[in-house]
């Protein structure tokens, strides 16, 4: 067991092998290895039997709120005793301690989870999604502008008196072919 441990506390810091401390946390494990992990078909839990206090314990020294023993004997010897979870039922098995392979244990940490950084976050994706609208907004409303003035008819006439500008009401005479 000591091993398992060194396994897991030299893969992240402050990992340990598995503690189960609620209904719901024995079965997310165990649905987690029915639908995605498909491992072994024990694990080992961070549990052992305490023989100077006559109770089983976590490794971690979290107490003991909850368990799932498949069996309860209690006529067995307890020495040298840990508990090993059945990935397909849920169910708890007291097992050797010595006897438990290192390639089936499944190792817990704790996930530190800062405020401030989801503040954070959410304030930066807010102030670009209100950047992006405003720049939309206003690249829309440019368009809008170039589009009207664009449709304009663009002629004006050009003499050395005055100069007329071309719109639809607007007709030119020219004075020297139509005079009489």
């Amino acid at each position: 067991m000591d091993d398992a441990r060194e396994l897991c506390q030299g893969n992240a810091s402050g990992a340990d092998i598995i503690t189960i401390n609620s209904k719901d946390e024995n079965i997310f494990i165990q649905s987690n290895f029915r639908s995605n992990w498909h491992g072994p078909e024990y694990i080992s839990l961070g549990m052992f039997f305490d023989t100077d206090d006559d109770i089983f314990k976590w490794y971690d020294d979290s107490k003991v709120n909850f368990t799932n023993w498949i069996e309860e004997d209690s006529n067995n010897e307890l020495l040298n005793t840990c508990a090993t979870m059945h990935t397909a039922s849920g169910g708890w098995k007291k097992v050797s301690c010595e006897h438990l392979p290192l390639t089936k244990i499944l190792c817990e940490t704790t996930v530190l989870y800062e405020k401030t950084r989801l503040f954070e976050t959410a304030w930066m994706s807010i102030i670009v999604i209100i950047s992006t609208i405003t720049v939309a907004i206003s690249a829309a409303f440019l368009w809008f502008l170039y589009q009207r003035i664009s449709s304009r008819p663009v002629c004006s006439i050009h003499n050395s008196i005055t100069q007329i500008p071309c719109d639809n009401e607007t007709f030119f005479i020219d004075e020297d072919e139509y005079s009489a």
